[in-house]
């Protein structure tokens, strides 16, 4: 199976360095950018001239999810660490301060992981309004330039709909960056943020195609589109509309769960019939393999020579969440013991780490196979059957989505005749097993307002407040962009 061919031509690799250089506001100061020196003779005035350069540029629009400042290593970190699914200690610690101050709630605006959470994501943003302003020009097949089109879209509305789930209201950029000039712009509320990423999805939903050939599978579909509208309007309590939307992802009948939870995460079966969106990954030694398989693996178990680095430590309050009998429990995670082979240190007391992830084929830690999950069928299912539960308790078809994931489990069907409340607590907690460390649990435990509870639960001593419910907006952005306000209490 080939990678999406759009982000590995050689035209898309040039581009790519290309538009690293094109400025990503709020991403690089004046000095900075002035600073960089060019590595291609590229310029927008005489790239963007046939089908092959559009194709390259939409190319660019996905590469930063691959990036060590998105799903490569930050992305875990903001939507594992920070809960009560990953926490280091216990025997097992870390020197880099980033990862303890998401970890122990001591992040500060100065804390590096947002600055680099946030030059990225807007550097994707622009990507998104550089394809949006160039490719319409391009003498072109105008089907396949409308497909474009929205795939830069849909990027931009899942750029934005990541910031606005971390930091809250930001910026809104809708059109190309491409001087120095009026760089500073005001946060926009939050209903305007999801305004304008509804409006995206919406546009994207209306063109992007149901499947592609297979060489170009992983690129936005129709369906990954209706699905991040479902996420939306879950996110924001429209129960209706996330219903409608999820069923929308049901009815096209193009996704279904495999036989058996492993089957998901087999490198074989990446792009595959449960795969809805997914950041692409390529191992081989072309740079643009995977880090998962070499950060989440411990350094006491060593693929072909090579240790792994523990990132991800799962607590004990996750893995004792799963019953005895739940299949997920061994695929998503592994219990090394003293006696196990390898064997754990004496020294770390709970000795669990991510097992989901593991390619052992891999030649290097960033060099692995494995796509990495951004969405799923199953969580169409769930988000499914929260929408309806919400709307109303007892109904038929929200137990039925969510008993096809038990099933898949080896569990018996959720107790019938449960309360809304029970329905609702049932549900969170499937979520959190389904789909533990593929970057869902920060935003289930804030958007139902139980991160604090859910936290506190796993480690009393932890202080979480009320601010932590967002990410502070880094420092170093308002440096330069004075109209930037601070989220409250940092």
């Amino acid at each position: 199976m080939k990678l999406l061919t759009i982000r590995t031509t050689t035209a898309s690799r040039k581009l790519s360095l290309f538009l690293s250089f094109t400025l990503s506001l709020f991403a690089l100061t004046a000095c900075e950018v002035l600073e960089q020196t060019p590595e291609s003779n590229f310029t927008p005035t005489n790239f963007y001239k046939n089908a092959d350069d559009a194709k390259a540029a939409v190319s660019a629009v996905y590469d930063p999810l691959n990036s060590a400042n998105m799903y490569g290593q930050i992305m875990w970190i903001l939507q594992d660490q920070a809960t009560d699914d990953a926490e280091w200690g216990n025997g097992r610690s870390t020197a880099n301060q980033p990862k303890n101050d998401l970890d122990k709630f001591t992040f500060t605006p100065a804390t590096s992981t947002f600055q680099s959470i946030w030059g990225t994501l807007y550097n994707g943003i622009n990507r998104s309004n550089t394809v949006l302003t160039r490719v319409p020009g391009i003498a072109m097949d105008e089907n396949l330039k409308a497909q474009y089109l929205a795939e830069a879209k849909f990027m931009r509305g899942f750029y934005y709909f990541t910031l606005v789930r971390l930091f809250g209201g930001v910026p809104v950029i809708t059109s190309e960056t491409t001087s120095l000039v009026n760089l500073n712009v005001a946060r926009a509320s939050v209903d305007d943020v999801y305004k304008q990423i509804i409006q995206d999805f919406t546009d994207a939903e209306s063109v992007l195609p149901v499947t592609y050939s297979t060489v170009d599978r992983g690129r936005a579909t129709k369906g990954a589109a209706k699905t991040f509208l479902a996420k939306v309007y879950l996110t924001r309590q429209d129960w209706a509309n996330a219903s409608a939307k999820a069923k929308e992802v049901m009815d096209l009948n193009t996704y279904d769960l495999w036989a058996t939870y492993a089957e998901a995460f087999l490198i074989a079966n990446k792009n595959g019939k449960e795969a809805i969106f997914e950041m692409q990954a390529l191992s081989g030694g072309n740079g643009e393999g995977s880090w998962m398989q070499g950060y989440m693996r411990p350094n006491f178990d060593r693929i072909n020579g090579i240790a792994g680095f523990g990132d991800d430590p799962p607590t004990e309050s996750i893995y004792r969440a799963y019953r005895a009998d739940d299949r997920r429990r061994s695929v998503n995670l592994r219990l090394y013991t003293a006696t196990s082979t390898p064997a754990a240190p004496a020294s770390i007391l709970f000795p669990c780490y991510v097992n989901k992830y593991l390619d052992p084929t891999a030649t290097s830690n960033s060099d692995g196979g494995n796509n990495f999950p951004i969405e799923r069928y199953s969580d169409v299912l769930l988000m499914y059957a929260e929408a309806l539960n919400e709307q109303g308790a007892n109904n038929p078809a929200a137990y039925a989505a969510v008993n096809r994931v038990r099933s898949r489990a080896g569990l018996p069907n959720l107790t019938a005749n449960l309360s809304q409340a029970q329905f609702r607590d049932s549900l969170l907690l499937e979520r959190r097993l389904e789909l533990a460390f593929e970057g869902h649990r920060w935003y289930d435990l804030v958007r139902t307002k139980r991160l604090i509870s859910a936290v506190k639960a796993q480690n009393p001593t932890l202080q979480v407040e009320e601010r932590h419910y967002l990410y502070p907006i880094p420092q170093t952005e308002r440096d330069v962009n004075p109209q930037l306000t601070q989220n409250q209490g940092y």
